[in-house]
């Protein structure tokens, strides 16, 4: 009986995203810093966001193109190199990234910015790392030929 598990053995990057989101309110909570108040923040926040909405989107219906799950949790079926991910080799962690920035922005947090390194190393180290490895264990040659390619963000 095979007992290997054919999926990322990493931390799913939506709690780690959440956890440090729900750090930044509580820090902000307890010693409130904004950075530019006024509503400029919402309207930057929003236009933030829109790329990420694209980023994300786009990659989510490539991995359904190619028949694949976007979840983590799930086996990979298929690499994906069209679209968005030609550019990225991460394009729903990418955006989420954006999400972040958009969220800090638009709600004027200070705390969520200076978190902002903290979630990428997390994430980088947490979720990306083992999922490479997944994915060249996995793919073999051509995982590899495709990191040789494509960066891993932008």
């Amino acid at each position: 009986m095979n007992t290997e598990i054919d999926r990322p053995r990493g931390v799913p990057a939506p709690v780690i995203f959440i956890g440090v989101l729900i750090l930044g309110f509580l820090l902000n909570w307890a010693f409130p810093l904004a950075f530019y108040p006024g509503r400029s923040t919402q309207i930057a926040g929003v236009i933030i966001v829109v790329p990420g909405v694209l980023i994300g989107s786009s990659g989510i219906i490539e991995m359904r193109r190619a028949n694949t799950s976007p979840d983590p949790r799930e086996p990979t079926t298929a690499l994906v190199e069209k679209g968005v991910f030609r550019y990225t080799r991460n394009p729903l962690y990418l955006s989420m990234f954006v999400f972040f920035v958009a969220i800090a922005v638009f709600l004027d947090i200070l705390w969520l910015i200076l978190l902002f390194p903290l979630l990428f190393f997390i994430v980088e180290r947490r979720t990306v790392k083992p999922e490479e490895l997944y994915l060249e264990q996995k793919f073999g040659e051509t995982y590899l030929q495709y990191k040789k390619r494509v960066r891993r963000w932008i």
